[in-house]
């Protein structure tokens, strides 16, 4: 299998996974320090879960970099999570953790407060932005076909928006809260976070090919740094007040630490889900960044835009939502722009495949035909 085409599908699957627990444990009711039923409701915490995964990709990379040393091979042509140089500026992975950092506790509480299936689609957005930052920062050109694609993802955008509004009356099994406005600030804050993750990824991609970083490593800073912001922010916001919808915890504030060992005591099924989560969290980054090294960040985004298909056959088999045509159509609007903007994901690689067999081909007719008779001039007598 071409490492491409398993990147790609390791991206999707660990980021589905990503998804569907996140939303599985927010669901859960379970007993807080006030000995009440609430909601697991930690974005803080979640985000610090999965900047903790990343820091154990210096372990792993250490781990493969001596092994292989060891052995007399070379990292730099065998592994694409490990090439590249190790003389880089860890600082520069201090934004893209900054920006991480913010756009992930805005990510965990939107799914908190909409749909899975919405969450996924809304995050399509980001390829918006990365179309524009791509213009001011990697100095790439959009066409007209690129803004006629913008234009065609904001109206799939604009169709689901305008849809969650509406079935939260009929479908409510995993939301929170019922209400118009809390469904809408669900999808906003989607929206907001994928503005701060399109800069970042653009932001990734100049620096992960301008030093020639190793992918795998520079997750590990971003683990690192990220982790350190994550703890100075849940300091404050473990004593900050909070209103509805984001005070669903024993003493109101946005995400109470207090609650979280009285939640997890006894609850083997939701630790589980947390280091599943944590462990899946380092796949899917370590993978994006190779991805947007290699190719770029426009194809990081498309590939994580199959993941919503996924995410759409889970929720409708385990019966988390309903099935709505109008949301299938906002989706369909959705991907025909994601489709137009960069044709298909898949369609360079389909090229080098149809040229690869092609070669293959005329290599099979060319040994069947046998090697060419010489033809020399008879001796004249």
């Amino acid at each position: 299998m071409d490492y491409r085409v398993f990147l790609t599908l390791l991206f999707v699957l660990s980021g589905t996974i990503n998804v569907l627990l996140i939303k599985w444990t927010s669901i859960q009711l379970v007993e807080g320090s006030d000995e009440k039923l609430h909601r697991f409701q930690h974005p803080l915490f979640l985000t610090l879960l999965m900047f903790l995964g990343e820091l154990l990709c210096f372990g792993v990379y250490k781990v493969v970099y001596a092994l292989m040393s060891r052995r007399g091979l070379n990292t730099d042509q065998n592994l694409v999570l490990t090439s590249g140089s190790n003389e880089f500026n860890p600082f520069s992975m201090l934004l893209p953790s900054f920006l991480r950092t913010i756009a992930s506790i805005l990510l965990f509480t939107g799914l908190y407060l909409t749909y899975a299936t919405s969450f996924q689609m809304i995050r399509g957005v980001a390829l918006i932005f990365v179309g524009l930052f791509s213009t001011m920062y990697l100095n790439q050109t959009l066409t007209t076909r690129h803004w006629l694609a913008i234009f065609t993802m904001t109206c799939g955008i604009v169709d689901i928006l305008a849809l969650d509004v509406q079935r939260v009356e009929y479908d409510n099994q995993t939301v929170p809260h019922t209400d118009h406005n809390t469904i809408l600030t669900g999808d906003l804050l989607v929206i907001i976070a994928e503005v701060l993750q399109g800069f970042q990824y653009v932001y990734e991609e100049k620096h992960l090919k301008a030093s020639d970083m190793v992918p795998i490593q520079a997750a590990g800073w971003q683990g690192l740094f990220g982790i350190i912001i994550t703890i100075l922010s849940a300091i404050c916001l473990n004593f900050v007040p909070s209103v509805v919808p984001f005070n669903d915890s024993s003493r109101g504030v946005f995400d109470d630490l207090s609650d979280l060992i009285p939640q997890l005591r006894g609850n083997t099924m939701l630790i589980v889900a947390l280091v599943g989560f944590s462990c899946s969290c380092a796949i899917y980054n370590c993978v994006g960044l190779s991805i947007a090294k290699f190719s770029s960040s426009a194809n990081r985004l498309l590939a994580d835009g199959i993941r919503v298909y996924l995410i759409w056959a889970f929720v409708i088999f385990a019966e988390w939502e309903i099935m709505n045509l109008i949301t299938i159509m906002g989706l369909l609007i959705l991907q025909m722009g994601i489709v137009m903007y960069r044709q298909a994901i898949f369609l360079e690689w389909y090229r080098a495949l149809l040229g690869r067999w092609q070669r293959s081909r005329y290599m099979d007719l060319s040994a069947n035909a046998g090697p060419t008779p010489s033809t020399q001039p008879a001796d004249v007598i």
